[in-house]
């Protein structure tokens, strides 16, 4: 999936109520979780999580 497919949807997860990020990781596929290095990606997503936690 072309990251131009990604910037948009992720513009349609807007809301008043929810917090969204674009963040794109060069280099990797749509399965990231399949491929070597996903850790760095993983540990992204939780620094993410937990910095916008309530």
């Amino acid at each position: 999936m072309p990251p131009s497919v990604n910037k948009s949807n992720a513009r349609h997860y807007k809301a008043p109520d929810t917090v969204t990020e674009y963040r794109e990781f060069p280099g990797r596929s749509h399965w990231t979780c399949a491929e070597p290095g996903w850790e760095q990606v993983a540990d992204a997503a939780l620094e993410w999580g937990l910095a916008h936690a309530r």
